[in-house]
């Protein structure tokens, strides 16, 4: 597949994804059109907006990354394709999964279904990453972005285990370590390294 046709088609479903999690806010119904019962019901849906901007960056970051680890891809075969199919099957999930958390968020069968959603996540990240890099996709030197992406997905992954323990006993401290990983890759990743130009 041409890199350029798996891009848009990435960029496509990610962008609905992000898109879709604003469906998760209602707007309040007050009977009585009272400015302080509005304000409190909105203060209310703290959760959800919490869980809205969680997951509004984990599917940026997958933007990010997807853009960094294929722009300086020379062969894209059937499995690389493949693997971003299943992460977009995961992304897809994000919008479900967020809502079930913005709506329950102190219970732990709604904290284990986030994690599980964004663990599968990792793991296909690190497979698709570590398939980039075996199947020799780049035709040359492996990009320096690539290679330290391998290895920060590692870690994400253990992080994501850990979250995944915690959300059966303390959901709030295992989105904690959701928020941790996101806030690494937007703010202090070097997804972007120049380095990912060099391949080749």
């Amino acid at each position: 597949m041409h890199q350029h046709r798996l891009g848009m088609y990435t960029d496509g479903i990610l962008c609905i994804a992000a898109t879709l999690l604003v469906l998760n806010f209602a707007v309040p119904v007050v009977p009585t059109s009272d400015n302080t019962d509005l304000m409190r019901r909105l203060v209310e849906q703290w959760p959800r907006a919490l869980a809205y901007i969680l997951s509004f960056g984990v599917i940026t970051n997958y933007w990010r990354l997807h853009n960094a680890m294929f722009r300086a891809a020379r062969v894209i075969d059937r499995r690389s394709t493949m693997l971003t199919v299943l992460l977009l099957l995961t992304a897809a999930f994000i919008p479900y999964a967020t809502n079930v958390v913005g709506t329950y968020p102190t219970l732990p069968a709604a904290a284990v279904l986030y994690s599980v959603t964004l663990l599968i996540g990792n793991i296909v990240w690190k497979l698709l990453i570590q398939h980039l890099i075996d199947s020799n996709a780049y035709q040359g030197e492996t990009p320096d972005a690539t290679r330290l992406a391998s290895r920060h997905m590692t870690v994400a992954v253990y992080i994501r285990v850990i979250g995944f323990v915690l959300a059966f006993f303390l959901p709030i401290v295992s989105y904690a370590t959701y928020w941790a990983v996101m806030i690494y890759y937007a703010f202090f990743s070097e997804l972007d390294l120049p380095g990912v130009e060099r391949a080749g």
